[in-house]
């Protein structure tokens, strides 16, 4: 059963350990469910699942883990279906067509953007099958990203999702592309936000009906 103790509560005792950068925690992801319910495997680094860091992610060509493990690691990856904090506890469920709010707890503010997508968990006893699986899903008001400001910490989105899609185990994702790294533009230019930057990805086990 899933017990919603107060998330304010739990974080305080770890909050020696907290370092940085973010997590989704509305709906809970995976790595953050023990901050709800104390009986599952504890993750303090719940904050850091940002593809094994950025010269590892850029190493690897780029790519990340689809819920922010490296790419590299054998599958089932940490945060996967059926990994290590991928323990298939659904933690909300919605109504299909409905606009929900998502809230993101940043511990340290990259600047950069928020985008969120969705997976129909094909084989809820196995990972999920790759990137190609995840959705878009736009913000209320039609946008494909929120843009973070340098002050926010504590951010409430809300997100709209498909009115053709039901499902008994859906994944939802929250990736974030940081934006406070020095590097080359497109057009040969040099600034704050361009070239590889820090990427950030929570999942979530979600129902739609």
């Amino acid at each position: 059963m899933f017990v919603k103790f107060c998330f304010y509560v739990l974080s305080a005792v770890v909050v020696k350990e907290v370092l940085g950068h973010g997590m989704m925690m509305k709906p809970p992801n995976r790595s953050s469910l023990w901050r709800f319910n104390l009986s599952l495997v504890f993750n303090y680094d719940d904050n850091q699942n940002y593809c094994g860091g950025l010269s590892v992610q850029t190493g690897n060509g780029g790519n990340c883990g689809v819920c922010g493990d490296s790419y590299t690691d054998p599958h089932p990856q940490d945060n996967e279906n059926t990994g290590k904090y991928g323990v298939g506890i659904v933690v909300e469920t919605y109504q299909a067509g409905s606009v929900i709010e998502v809230r993101i707890n940043l511990t340290a503010n990259h600047i950069g953007q928020f985008s969120y997508s969705l997976c129909v968990l094909e084989n809820p006893d196995g990972p999920e099958s790759g990137e190609d699986c995840f959705m878009p899903l736009s913000l209320e008001d039609g946008s494909s990203h929120y843009n973070v400001a340098k002050d926010e910490f504590d951010i409430f989105n809300r997100v709209q999702l498909p009115a053709d899609v039901k499902c008994e185990r859906c994944v939802l994702r929250w990736h974030y592309r940081a934006g406070n790294n020095w590097g080359q533009c497109d057009d040969g230019s040099y600034a704050t936000g361009c070239g590889p930057q820090e990427t950030f990805r929570s999942c979530a086990d979600v129902a739609i009906v």
